[in-house]
């Protein structure tokens, strides 16, 4: 009788303590997504000699979606020959977490994030200033509105 007593009383416990256990930390991958999430204004390009205005990119965590606003001038400043932004669609991560790459878009690798201070810094190749242009590289300064 104690025996079975003991058990019950350790079975319950068990139970007790196993549905208090923290929920699991998340993937660096998720850590990443959630770093890039929120909307970031594009404030300049390496190429360019005044600041960019109007332009923003939104990334949604929760469905891994981004959006473009302001896609007219970023493309009017030769900035998207190659058509890095789209409008919208889906985006993912390489598995170094060091390159956005965007569904109806290209690649972006991101240099420096830090969401604190609202830092952001996205570079990719395309011509510029003509789509004849050889390709170069180019630097996007981003901030977190």
């Amino acid at each position: 009788m104690n025996i079975k007593l003991l058990s019950f009383l350790a079975l319950s416990f068990l139970v007790i303590f196993s549905s208090c256990k923290k929920d699991d930390d998340p993937s660096p991958e998720e850590q990443k997504i959630e770093e890039l999430s929120g909307t970031w204004d594009i404030v300049s390009a390496n190429v360019l000699d005044e600041d960019l205005t109007g332009i923003s990119i939104n990334f949604n965590a929760s469905n891994t979606t981004y959006s473009v606003s302001g896609l007219a001038a970023f493309t009017d400043a030769n900035l998207n020959h190659t058509e890095v932004l789209g409008a919208s669609g889906s985006f993912s991560l390489n598995e170094n977490l060091d390159v956005v790459t965007l569904a109806n878009g290209g690649d972006l690798t991101i240099g420096n994030i830090n969401k604190e201070t609202g830092d952001l810094t996205l570079s990719y190749s395309a011509p510029y200033p003509k789509a004849t242009d050889n390709a170069t590289n180019i630097t996007l300064s981003l901030k977190l509105r």
